[in-house]
């Protein structure tokens, strides 16, 4: 009787060490919002007599929310602000969007830290051009949609429970947009930016 005891205690004990192990390398549960801005592409502004006119190509800024649903694999929803521009002689704006979703991982073998992690990431999703003009009294608006997709690769660093910062190369895939009053747009393009956030869940 004995022996049966202590045979089962023997066996029960690795198993239940093994259970209360905890996976310090796991994201599971946690949660974040982080707004990014872009450093590449080009920047222009000009003014005259005339007014000014704003152009800017590649993303300009973005806001990406992020859910670890497994211990490394992250559920991810982003909006992208990217080409765009502004004339106000003949009040105009112009400007493409993107609505994406997709999925980040985190692979265990590249964790610099627990909380410093590289990871790669595929989204996919609708790019829209949206274009108004005012001419006199009258005033124009239109929009095109095409279905696009975006690969990126960086670093986040939760620096503290609450703040990742994060850094991240990325190329955007879609087809040029048709030309309205004579301006075509492409959007397409390798980028980098660097965002800051707010994390919460578990650690």
């Amino acid at each position: 009787m004995r022996f049966s005891s202590l045979l089962t205690i023997a066996t029960a004990v690795p198993a239940l060490l093994t259970a209360q192990t905890q996976d310090t390398l796991s994201l599971q549960g946690r949660s974040s919002l982080i707004l990014g801005v872009g450093l590449t592409g080009t920047r222009e502004a000009t003014a005259s007599s005339g007014g000014t006119t704003a152009r800017a190509t590649g993303q300009l800024a973005s806001l990406a929310y992020t859910h670890f649903v497994r211990p490394n694999v992250a559920l991810e929803f982003s909006g992208a602000l990217l080409d765009a521009s502004s004339t106000s002689s003949s009040p105009s704006a112009d400007a493409v969007t993107a609505l994406l979703f997709g999925v980040s991982y985190s692979p265990r073998a590249l964790a610099i830290t627990r909380n410093i992690r590289p990871f790669v990431s595929a989204a996919a999703g609708p790019y829209s051009r949206w274009v108004s003009q005012a001419n006199g009294y009258s005033s124009s608006a239109s929009s095109q949609t095409q279905l696009g997709g975006r690969v990126g690769a960086g670093v986040s660093s939760y620096v503290t429970r609450h703040f990742v910062l994060q850094v991240e190369t990325y190329y955007h895939a879609v087809a040029e947009f048709v030309a309205v009053n004579t301006v075509a747009r492409d959007p397409s393009g390798l980028g980098f930016s660097v965002g800051l956030g707010f994390a919460w869940g578990s650690q």
